[in-house]
């Protein structure tokens, strides 16, 4: 067997040279200094050269101890993922969701645990669109656009359907506008871009608006929050605003529709035959489509 430096002195080195002091990681890995020294020592006479320089007031890495620490901490990070991987309880599912998919599927998330109470779905968000799941701990995703890569399972969900939204108060004299209306408005922008409007305008046949106006945000959620409180008009996804346009929180303007991006339900193979897969599958895949009768 290939002999491997001792793992605990190797969790102490990290330590170490985190805090650059004895005193400081002793206290962080409730040890002794002594404890801690001698692990050093050990680390140090397994590889026959010193890794830390001592000062009178710290530590600091020599150029060995330099080399030895990315490694030293990539494979804890590894072996951290892994293992949680491994050990997570097989009626825990991880799930990643994109920020601006939130609000349409947090209610339907807490039907799926009224409906399944013994899958316990812990569900992360991201303004990514995509996932890795050779480094991203999760057992599943939603993802916008077409997933790519062999090893990975995927399910469509349903696909955009873009389209102007503005608060019903601006809707109050003209319930029904014509693009010289929409000239006058602030168009408020999901994307520093501005791709959104500068598609949506060239689909409707609008020109004579500047899709450059107006004011940008990081997130489509919130350009469409700031619709809704009456700041502008920002074209959302009739699919992710269901419950705002039926609430009549948002009024969609134009009858102008375009079809957008799609999001995907995936899943590597490495959990494709799991009984909570398969039933989160199975229970999410009813509302696929269901955006082509939000418009």
């Amino acid at each position: 067997m290939r002999r491997l430096p001792p793992l605990n002195a190797l969790q102490v080195f990290e330590t170490v040279a985190r805090h650059q002091n004895i005193t400081r990681a002793a206290d962080h890995l409730c040890l002794t200094q002594g404890a801690v020294s001698r692990q050093i020592l050990i680390l140090e006479e397994y590889f026959g050269f010193p890794l830390f320089v001592r000062h009178p007031r710290g530590l600091t890495l020599t150029v060995e101890g330099e080399a030895l620490l990315p490694a030293v901490r990539e494979s804890f990070s590894r072996l951290e993922e892994i293992s949680n991987r491994l050990t997570r309880q097989r009626s825990d599912l991880a799930l990643k969701v994109p920020t601006c998919v939130m609000r349409w599927i947090y209610p339907k998330i807490m039907s799926f645990q009224a409906e399944h109470p013994d899958i316990q779905l812990q569900v992360t968000t991201a303004l990514q669109h995509s996932v890795d799941f050779q480094r991203e701990p999760f057992d599943a995703a939603i993802v916008y656009g077409a997933p790519s890569g062999s090893g990975t399972n995927s399910l469509l969900l349903f696909t955009e359907q873009l389209t102007p939204m503005c608060a019903p108060s601006m809707l109050k004299d003209k319930p029904q506008w014509q693009a010289e209306d929409l000239a006058r408005q602030t168009l408020l922008h999901p994307t520093r871009d501005h791709r959104d409007w500068e598609m949506w305008l060239h689909y409707a046949g609008i020109k004579n608006v500047d899709a450059n106006g107006g004011q940008s945000f990081d997130t489509l959620d919130l350009a469409v929050n700031a619709a809704a409180q009456g700041f502008g008009m920002a074209i959302g996804d009739c699919m992710l605003a269901s419950d705002d346009l039926e609430m009549q929180r948002l009024v969609k303007p134009f009858d102008c529709i375009m079809p957008g991006e799609s999001y995907y339900f995936v899943y590597p193979d490495s959990v494709a035959n799991q009984e909570k897969i398969s039933i989160f599958r199975a229970w999410i895949s009813q509302y696929c489509g269901a955006a082509a009768n939000q418009g």
